[in-house]
């Protein structure tokens, strides 16, 4: 008896790995365009600027005296954080794409869509002192529904920084 209920619940767990779906629901193609920019502006998009609220926060990095908070797909707000009963906003880091950082040294690391960036920055006087990118470290966004960037065939000199859905 205990062999037949052993086969019968084996036989209903291989019914579910069966694929029951018809084939209307096979998808052709990306629901989704790129929305690309051109190497040279997608290259002049990083700059200090002055600070900001907080509005879509991500990562927090600390070095030193300094807080380091993600804004999500935007860039860094940069704090003061030697009081932390009352942290001080410096400036806003604009790097469109970036989610995460490092710090080295004196050396901020970030990623810019498909580019690797090193800066080193004067909280100071509040500037950009060198940059340095290392262009196509990552690879490019893939689309909402899982399509790889290859498949939209997009020339070298364009960056993909975002999709919209196809009307």
């Amino acid at each position: 008896m205990m062999k037949y209920l052993l086969l019968f619940i084996c036989l209903i767990t291989l019914q579910s790995c069966i694929y029951w779906g018809s084939d209307d629901e096979i998808v052709v193609g990306s629901g989704y365009t790129p929305i690309t920019v051109s190497r040279e502006i997608f290259e002049s998009t990083i700059e200090l600027q002055q600070n900001r609220p907080v509005s879509n926060a991500g990562k927090i990095y600390v070095k030193d005296q300094f807080l380091f908070i993600n804004e999500k797909e935007e860039g860094f707000h940069i704090y003061n954080n030697q009081d932390p009963e009352n942290p001080e906003a410096v400036s806003f880091l604009k790097v469109p794409g970036a989610t995460d950082l490092a710090i080295r040294g004196n050396t901020i690391f970030v990623h810019h869509y498909v580019d690797l960036l090193s800066i080193e920055l004067n909280l100071i006087t509040n500037e950009i002192l060198t940059m340095t990118r290392t262009p196509d470290v990552f690879p490019q966004l893939n689309s909402p529904d899982g399509f790889e960037a290859a498949y939209f065939d997009v020339s070298a000199d364009k960056i993909i920084v975002g999709y919209e859905p196809k009307n």
